[in-house]
């Protein structure tokens, strides 16, 4: 079975600290081939702190700085309650259920 077909995904959320307000977020795997190492130009398959990246088309350069797993609850409506100050406004891609969260901090280099 392919990715795309699962109903429920991680939501990955990938945001600076700064007031850049710069934040990319999706539930859709199609999304992440979008993100590319920067120095080599290849598809990310994983993301390490340290990593240093870019979200395509841009050629803009980022640190990865930190990564938080959470949101790991039993019952994904739980996931909906709220509003989610990490997440950004415009998502990108096919939002699907999201099983827990994946925050990447991101710095701009």
């Amino acid at each position: 079975m392919k990715i795309r077909d699962i109903d429920y995904y991680a939501k990955f959320i990938f945001s600076t600290i700064s007031d850049s307000g710069e934040c990319y977020s999706t539930t859709d795997r199609e999304m992440l081939k979008f993100i590319k190492n920067y120095n080599t130009g290849d598809t990310m398959n994983g993301f390490r702190i340290g990593d240093v990246i870019n979200f395509e088309p841009e050629k803009k350069p980022f640190k990865i700085t930190n990564i938080l797993i959470n949101r790991l609850v039993d019952d994904t409506e739980l996931l909906k309650i709220g509003f989610d100050l990490a997440d950004c406004e415009n998502k990108q891609g096919v939002q699907k259920e999201a099983l827990f969260l994946i925050h990447i901090t991101i710095e701009s280099i």
